[in-house]
């Protein structure tokens, strides 16, 4: 954690003016509250980076007060909306935390060109169910229904289940409301000429880029305090009434609503069938995970016994390899009989096996935890938490080798019982916009509580990286100071270019821009030494230099 010494006088007294005596403290207990942080924290000690202060603004005029509070007396500043993982907190001492949860209001909801605009603390799920009740939704992120849609548009990756039929956020935003490091408003897209919020470009020259670029600043550029995100047709109910608790949910099937369950035994099989599905433009939530995910994350005991009896694990991870759960949404009938006749040519041609999930006993479960993504976080059930294994959206083909590489890499681990046996090959894999393209990410889970586990995040991460660097292909974990330096300089060297703008936006360094720009070395004290002398070489074969690419 960080020291114990007090905010001075003066700047906590400015930060009081800023947003009032009730919406600041530096309580040491309230301070310890925003502290303690366990997921993906590799510190044995499960603590963050202890907060300066932490200041709760309810509006723009109060988020510009508090940057400037801070500019003014050489602190930094860090933003946060749900806060789920230690990426939300400070990455260094002097930093005040930037509470949003007071800015929780959807500002509107335009049902005609299928716009909302939303403060910072309004979660996925308040969205959806205001968006529903007009015949609307909204794209949720894999990491579930609680986080916010404006961090993950802004400031943070964005993958969700819906990416087939609803990309990922960065590509949904139209338009935002942009505190800089220095405390002045910028207004990007068509609000930023006085129009309203249907735009993220222009006119003119565009920022788009710089603002969020593949998986944003964290923090590093400022705070958003609105966003305007593009919302998609929805042809269910406006309102699907739930009755028990997740696991048991039990929701009414919209007759126009249908899931599946395709699986296949052969890689290629599995991407033709994905690539089909783009061509066909069916699918309105698609995604790859295995089949023991359900039980792991529903039912761990019961998982732990599958994965001791030898023929049921191999029936889990070998025939049943290549799966992937498909909803399919018509707004009607017919267009739902269309669907469905394409989906059954396309598991047919492609080698495959169609499950028809609507006669299961989990069907009524599927709305909430699916179209809602309330189940993903139960991935935190098997082992107390998780860490996982980005690579970069790419093409689908690009993406299939990934979760096999990854799984040659868990597979070290979990013999030595480091991490959690998952099967090794655990992929969480969407694909987006009609399939041409995909994410990618691979999970391990581990116990906060096992020295060893905590022991093995830094191996897992450098041999990721070296997987990633054999292939040519660039981790979306980016955002660790140890990967970026050592793919910054096989990619254009783009950390030198993201300190220039983060340089020209922040002269003063007052935004906390730890997982933005800063660099460290890897920590391979407990990596074969044959691997880390084959990263070496590939860095320096791969290096490029100021007249560009190396020659191949």
């Amino acid at each position: 954690m960080g020291s114990y010494l007090m905010l001075h006088d003066e700047a906590f007294r400015e930060l009081e003016q800023a947003v009032g005596e009730e919406n600041v403290s530096r309580e040491p207990g309230v301070l310890d509250s925003y502290a303690w942080q366990p997921f993906l924290n590799e510190d044995p000690e499960l603590w963050t980076v202890r907060p300066e202060a932490v200041v709760l603004p309810g509006s723009t005029a109060e988020v510009r007060a508090v940057v400037r509070a801070c500019n003014r007396h050489g602190l930094k500043f860090k933003a946060l909306c749900t806060g789920w993982g230690v990426h939300a907190g400070p990455t260094s001492e002097g930093v005040v935390q930037v509470d949003l949860r007071r800015m929780d209001r959807i500002l509107e909801i335009d049902e005609k060109n299928m716009i909302a605009v939303v403060e910072p603390y309004v979660s996925g799920a308040q969205l959806q169910a205001e968006a529903m009740k007009r015949g609307l939704n909204t794209h949720l992120i894999g990491a579930g229904p609680v986080c916010s849609p404006l961090a993950s548009a802004t400031s943070m990756h964005g993958v969700g289940h819906d990416g087939i039929y609803m990309s990922y956020s960065p590509r949904n935003v139209l338009g935002v409301e942009w505190v800089l490091p220095d405390g002045e408003l910028l207004r990007l897209g068509t609000p930023g000429a006085g129009e309203s919020w249907f735009c993220g470009d222009g006119p003119g020259p565009s920022l788009r880029g710089i603002m969020r670029g593949a998986s944003g600043a964290f923090g590093g550029l400022g705070v958003f305090t609105k966003c305007a995100l593009k919302l998609f047709n929805w042809p269910g109910p406006p309102l699907m009434q739930a009755e028990g608790t997740v696991f048991d949910s039990v929701v009414e099937q919209p007759e126009n609503l249908r899931f599946y369950g395709c699986v296949f035994h052969e890689a290629g099989d599995f991407a033709d069938a994905m690539y089909d599905l783009g061509e066909a433009e069916i699918g309105y939530l698609c995604l790859r995970v295995t089949m023991g995910s359900f039980p792991m994350a529903m039912a761990p005991k019961l998982y732990r016994k599958i994965m001791q009896t030898r023929n049921i694990r191999s029936i889990v991870y070998d025939v049943l390899r290549y799966p992937f759960t498909i909803l399919l949404a018509g707004d009607s009938l017919a267009e739902l009989a269309y669907q469905e006749a394409v989906l059954k040519r396309i598991v047919l041609e492609r080698n495959g096996v169609l499950l028809d999930m609507q006669a299961s006993p989990v069907a009524p479960m599927l709305p909430l935890n699916l179209i809602r993504a309330s189940l993903i976080p139960a991935a935190f059930r098997l082992g107390g938490t998780f860490c996982t294994n980005l690579d970069e959206n790419d093409a689908l083909d690009s993406q299939m080798p990934w979760a096999d590489a990854i799984a040659e890499v868990k597979k070290e681990w979990i013999a030595r019982g480091a991490i959690l046996d998952d099967g090794a090959e655990n992929p969480y894999f969407v694909p987006y916009e009609n399939n041409t393209w995909a994410h990618c990410e691979v999970v391990h889970m581990y116990s906060v509580h096992d020295e060893e586990s905590l022991e093995a995040l830094k191996p897992i991460a450098f041999l990721s990286t070296l997987e990633a660097i054999e292939r040519c292909m660039t981790p979306l974990s980016v955002l660790t100071p140890e990967v970026r330096k050592a793919l910054s300089p096989l990619a254009g060297d783009f950390n030198r270019w993201q300190k220039k703008i983060s340089a020209g936006f922040d002269p003063g360094e007052a935004a906390d821009a730890g997982l933005y720009t800063a660099e460290k070395d890897f920590d391979t004290s407990g990596v074969n030494r044959e691997k880390v002398a084959r990263f070496q070489r590939l860095s320096e074969r791969l290096k490029w230099s100021e007249g560009g690419p190396p020659e191949q």
